[in-house]
């Protein structure tokens, strides 16, 4: 069909060469040069798209399934891709979660230490206070004896300093001559229980 098609293109266009070459340039076959040129270049057009169609057809056919089977796969790895990213997206915040549970069960260890610490601390501050008060008070009571022994010295001191100043001014020699007599007297009474 197509020789045909071919064969009487190229009979017209023999015909046209044979036309009359003095009205070549107004009129071929009785219709304008104009559309004449028109109709033409849509027959060589025609046969153009026919050669195109007959010849390049599978070629183009395969050449667009084949880049749209590419252009598929294309979408087809990015699909994958994004559902591999939405899944590393996903187990990221799974793990940003974890990690905050992880925080807060840290804190929350350290703190439970703290406390712990804290009490120790107290607890260990209040066994010093304890025996730093209990210290202070032995030292306290020690001193007080001490500054008791002091005093009753002193006043002992005072009394017999106080007594010997009254003494000397009552007793008189006659005084001393009678308790040196009596101090003897025992003496001896005391050296024949003795013996």
């Amino acid at each position: 069909m197509w020789r045909i098609a071919v064969g009487a293109v190229a009979a017209l266009g023999a015909a046209f060469m044979v036309a009359d070459p003095a009205n070549a340039s107004s009129t071929v076959f009785g219709i304008e040069r104009a559309v004449w040129d028109l109709a033409w270049r849509w027959i060589n057009f025609g046969i153009l798209m026919f050669f195109l169609v007959k010849y390049l057809k599978d070629p183009l056919v395969n050449f667009l399934k084949g880049r749209r089977e590419q252009i598929a796969q294309v979408f087809e790895g990015l699909k994958e891709k994004e559902e591999a990213l939405k899944r590393q997206q996903e187990e990221q915040e799974a793990l940003l979660a974890q990690l905050d549970e992880k925080i807060e069960s840290i804190r929350a260890y350290y703190h439970e230490i703290g406390q712990e610490e804290k009490e120790k601390i107290l607890a260990q501050a209040e066994l010093t206070r304890r025996q730093i008060l209990e210290d202070a008070k032995i030292a306290a009571e020690r001193e007080f004896e001490e500054a008791k022994k002091r005093f009753r010295a002193e006043v002992v001191d005072m009394a017999v300093a106080l007594a010997e100043q009254r003494l000397k001014k009552k007793i008189t020699k006659k005084d001393q001559t009678q308790l040196l007599q009596a101090y003897l007297g025992q003496l001896g009474r005391i050296k024949a229980k003795a013996s």
